[in-house]
């Protein structure tokens, strides 16, 4: 045995030279290359994403084709692709500021009003649509403060500029852009988003506020001599809604917007107005929801009530909504009663518009945290009251798909 292991050092020495035989056992490290002094991440490298939509819509009212074109059937159709970018500027240890940018290209023929594209009355063809497009500044007071301060006043100081959901009612809390049924605002005022600015957070661990001036325009930026609105809202923190399944609060509007629709559809306000359509407006909204989790599903119930004023003429409003929601967030199922009534006694003209409405929901995706939506929806509308026009059933047919 030990003749053997002499035998292999004499063997090397009779072959001549040979490699080091530990040669290749250990890859060599190479020291990383220093950080770059302006090596910080790129604008769409942090805290960025870039959602994209596709959306198709087909409804069909029972009422009588158009007399000036009798081979028009009424079919109304719009179809869009759209976008959402969504970016967050932060430090090492807070987000400081956010911005949305949502818009659509969309294409419409053969208007009908329903009630998720009422403004699209004034709209043909293509047009191109901005929803969302605002910033959100957080804790804008803390470079006054000191640090025991700032932390005390964390999260109740936070300001917000851009086009947005109008701050009245449940619109703050509530996604519809990708729904066929909407809340109360859009045949309130005649828009559900308005540029505005103003500040929003918490005011006591149970109550957040937003207070907003808004344009009044709505979906336009548009002046036109108004002096546009003021909106304090007051709602519950989202401590009742994740523990209790409460959300509700009380807003309040005064000022002026522009709404043509308010002008067309009373005298008296037609006679009031200042030019451009410019609507004296006031009112005061209550509203709540209350969403039961369950074996079964996840039901809710929602509720939108306002009065007010627009010029001379009083204005109440009504909203009523009942959901459910399957457990494997497959299907669900809405019914709806709305009714906006306007004091027209006088006039000789019909003083309310109200509905009833169902739906059912189909989804192939639907995450909970909204980020990823795909659905089928079918939308039955039955007019009871018109203040303008007949009274119809409208079906309508809705894909979406957000991701």
């Amino acid at each position: 045995m030990e003749a053997g292991w002499l035998l292999v050092p004499v063997l090397g020495l009779l072959a001549g030279p040979q490699d080091d035989p530990f040669q290749g056992l250990q890859e060599r490290k190479e020291a990383p290359a220093p950080p770059r002094p302006d090596a910080s991440p790129g604008f769409f490298d942090d805290n960025f994403t870039l959602k994209k939509e596709i959306f198709a819509q087909f409804s069909y009212s029972s009422v009588e084709p158009r007399p000036d074109d009798p081979f028009v059937e009424n079919v109304y159709c719009r179809e869009s692709v759209g976008f959402e970018v969504l970016k967050k500027f932060s430090s090492l240890t807070s987000t400081l500021a956010s911005l949305d940018v949502q818009g659509r290209l969309v294409w419409r023929n053969n208007f009908i009003e329903t009630i998720d594209d009422m403004e699209g009355a004034h709209r043909d063809g293509w047009t191109f649509e901005v929803h969302n497009l605002y910033a959100d500044l957080y804790n804008v007071l803390d470079p006054f403060l000191g640090d025991a301060a700032q932390a005390e006043m964390l999260g109740k100081v936070n300001f917000r500029v851009g086009h947005f959901y109008v701050p009245f009612g449940l619109n703050l809390q509530t996604d519809t852009h990708g729904t066929v049924l909407q809340l109360s605002n859009d045949r309130n005022f005649g828009f559900e988003r308005d540029w505005y600015a103003g500040f929003w957070g918490s005011m006591t661990p149970d109550v957040d506020y937003d207070v907003f001036y808004l344009l009044g325009s709505g979906y336009e930026m548009s002046f036109r001599g108004q002096t546009g609105m003021i909106g304090p809202r007051l709602s519950l923190s989202n401590g009742w809604r994740n523990d209790v399944g409460l959300e509700g609060g009380v807003s309040f509007l005064c000022g002026q917007r522009v709404s043509r629709d308010a002008v067309e559809r009373s005298p008296q306000v037609a006679a009031e107005a200042e030019p451009g359509a410019i609507v004296d407006t006031i009112r005061l909204g209550l509203d709540a929801r209350y969403t039961l989790p369950t074996s079964a599903g996840q039901f809710s119930v929602t509720m939108e009530l306002s009065v007010g004023r627009d010029e001379s003429d009083r204005i109440f409003t009504q909203l009523y909504q009942l959901d459910y929601l399957a457990r494997d967030r497959q299907w669900g199922c809405s019914a709806q009663y709305r009714r906006f009534w306007q004091d027209l006694s006088g006039t000789g003209m019909k003083d309310a518009d109200a509905s009833i409405i169902g739906e059912i929901a189909w989804y192939f995706r639907n995450d909970l945290s909204g980020a990823f939506l795909h659905s089928l929806r079918l939308n039955v509308e039955r007019q009871l009251e018109r203040q303008m026009g007949e009274r119809a059933t409208v079906v309508t047919f809705q894909y979406y798909f957000y991701w």
